[in-house]
């Protein structure tokens, strides 16, 4: 049976609003602190190329666009949600003695990046495409705002192939998790929409396979912890 959310950008980001002050909180202890692992992944993956400016899209709180300018790297984060973009801006803070480049935070939509074409070196999203109003416009934005020879990383939740870890998946996802989320962030809807973005997603090949019918080169992916979570890569054309 199809399953229809919507992803309306002004619901998004009420919703993500919503749930800022204890965002930190439910993702390091819902996914048992494993999410710093996987974004600590797509950073080493960016980093391989030595890039030296990033946009960071659906940066959230800041933690990929942190870690990213503690290493040196100019990295500009952008989200729909003002009130992450808050928090994101006092971690910074927090952290200036150590950042070699401050970054700096837009409140912006993917689907019109307010960027000249061929600024970045690379893109990072990290949990954040699934949750698109519209991913085929925002991800031809995002080549468009990409140097050419640019790189693409995306970490997104997917489920596991292996039916030992797509049963605690579908266990935990659809049934702990919204309930531990509604306790402690006091919001009844945003981690119900979670495992159901994540379920309307395109996942694995199916991912990779849209990202080059949008004129992406190399699209991959590496599958991390069961399949719980996938690192998706891709180039722009650098000619």
């Amino acid at each position: 049976m199809a399953v229809n959310i919507s992803k309306e950008r002004s619901k998004i980001a009420g919703m993500f609003n919503s749930i800022a002050p204890n965002y930190d909180l439910l993702n390091h202890l819902l996914s048992f602190g494993i999410d710093r692992y996987w974004r600590s992944l797509l950073i080493k993956k960016v980093m391989q190329n030595k890039p030296h400016k990033v946009l960071d899209i659906a940066c959230g709180t800041g933690d990929v666009t942190i870690s990213l300018a503690l290493r040196g790297v100019e990295v500009i984060g952008l989200d729909i949600a003002s009130k992450m973009l808050e928090i994101a801006s006092k971690k910074v803070k927090r952290r200036e003695r150590e950042i070699k480049k401050t970054p700096h935070f837009v409140c912006a939509s993917a689907e019109t990046l307010p960027f000249p074409d061929d600024s970045f070196d690379a893109v990072t999203i990290g949990f954040g495409i699934r949750n698109f109003e519209k991913r085929g416009e925002s991800l031809l934005e995002i080549k468009r705002v990409l140097k050419p020879g640019g790189q693409l990383g995306i970490l997104e939740f997917a489920t596991p192939k292996n039916r030992f870890w797509r049963a605690l998946f579908n266990l935990y996802f659809l049934k702990i998790l919204p309930f531990i989320g509604r306790m402690i962030s006091g919001d009844k809807s945003a981690y119900s929409y979670l495992p159901l973005s994540v379920e309307t997603f395109p996942q694995y090949s199916e991912f990779s396979l849209e990202l080059e019918n949008l004129g992406f080169l190399n699209a991959s992916y590496r599958s991390l912890t069961g399949g719980v979570s996938v690192l998706y890569t891709a180039n722009k054309s650098s000619s």
